[in-house]
């Protein structure tokens, strides 16, 4: 059986799947240590941890375009988990505020920040290279 030609667009996605994988164990990491007696929050950091990890697993298998709908899932998590830090450090969401942006926070949003640049230019480009070429 020949392996798969690999695409340009591959790099991208390597990067995003390892960007997913960071992101769930720093909230693994937060909901087994500081946030863990945070109700509601503690639940969802951990819910972010195996989403990311399942997202991330299927994403390294997968080609084409479930690729690129696991891009969007990934992406999409991210930006909600984003969005609930920025309304945490400005207001209670859940009963929980982030009163200052801890070292793990400040990696955390970098990281997120990654997921959703490096997979919105791997969708751009999955789609770029499945759209047919006219002659």
């Amino acid at each position: 059986m020949a392996a798969a030609r690999l695409r340009s667009s591959d790099g991208l996605r390597f990067v995003a799947i390892a960007l997913l994988l960071v992101e769930g164990g720093i909230h693994l990491q937060q909901y087994e240590g500081a946030l863990h007696s945070v109700p509601t929050i503690n639940t969802l950091f951990l819910m972010n941890a195996i989403s990311a990890a399942l997202i991330a697993l299927a994403f390294a298998a997968s080609r084409n375009r479930v690729a690129i709908l696991l891009a969007l899932a990934g992406i999409g998590m991210t930006v909600v988990a984003l969005v609930s830090l920025a309304v945490a450090r400005v207001t209670v969401l859940l009963q929980y505020s982030e009163p200052t942006l801890r070292p793990p926070v400040v990696f955390a949003a970098f990281v997120e920040l990654g997921v959703v640049l490096v997979g919105a230019a791997f969708v751009a480009k999955r789609i770029a290279e499945l759209t047919p070429k006219s002659a």
